[in-house]
């Protein structure tokens, strides 16, 4: 995205106007693929058809917000982003699992991968993005996207180069959460933060990984996350 999309309101809901697209490959059905309007804080995460491809399965559990089991024991891991961590009884972890498993956990969903992506991580899981019917019948919701918009998620991408295809608008739902202060957003108070010159991490000047680097970029918060840039996992965690 490049600039703080925190600027105005206005200017989040453009962006999300013209990102609101159908997922590659999506079918073309009499609304011709538009997205269909859902719920406050779920805006931009619903679409009126599954993409192509997308494979229907059933899941046996949600361990987490960002990762759950098939009954064929296949684990999934959500593509794009990342949730705060159970075990390290992190705030809101028991919350972003209750949304994923209020719409997941022993019901049928959709899987759907990256266009020319890895469909496998070094661990074995799927990488995929995860459909559910919309509440209203209405449509699909593309969860990965929904959480984050619901604020239980940030937008979270560990390789290198390539982005998702639905990365700047994952950005700008983030965005939006943070400016509306939808969950763990709710508190949320901008400060200082640095990152390398090409980290893909934000982190606290104090931070051990930082302790040979000499040249380092200082920004705020809200700009590193608009830019893509996620937390650093060991002193922001």
């Amino acid at each position: 995205m490049g600039q703080c999309l925190s600027a105005s309101k206005p200017i989040l809901e453009a962006v999300l106007t013209e990102l609101v697209k159908p997922p590659p490959g999506a079918n073309q059905q009499s609304s011709g693929g538009a997205h269909v309007s859902v719920a406050a804080g779920q805006s931009g995460a619903v679409y009126s058809s599954l993409p192509a491809g997308a494979e229907k399965h059933r899941v046996r559990n949600v361990y987490d917000g960002d990762t759950l089991t098939l009954t064929d024991e296949r684990r999934v891991r959500f593509l794009g982003i990342d949730t705060p961590e159970i075990k390290d009884k992190q705030p809101y972890a028991q919350e972003a699992k209750a949304y994923t498993k209020d719409r997941c956990d022993k019901r049928d969903i959709w899987i759907s991968y990256e266009p020319g992506g890895e469909k496998e991580d070094h661990y074995g899981r799927l990488l995929c993005f995860v459909w559910v019917p919309a509440e209203d019948g209405n449509g699909y919701l593309c969860v990965n996207e929904g959480i984050i918009a619901a604020g239980y998620a940030s937008a979270y991408h560990p390789g290198k180069g390539k982005h998702l295809h639905n990365w700047d608008k994952l950005i700008a739902l983030q965005s939006q959460a943070r400016n509306e202060k939808r969950g763990m957003w709710a508190n949320f108070e901008d400060f200082t933060v640095v990152k390398t010159a090409n980290g893909s991490a934000y982190h606290k000047r104090s931070c051990e990984h930082l302790a040979r680097v000499k040249h380092l970029t200082e920004m705020k918060a809200s700009e590193a996350t608009a830019q893509g840039l996620h937390a650093c996992r060991t002193c922001l965690s």
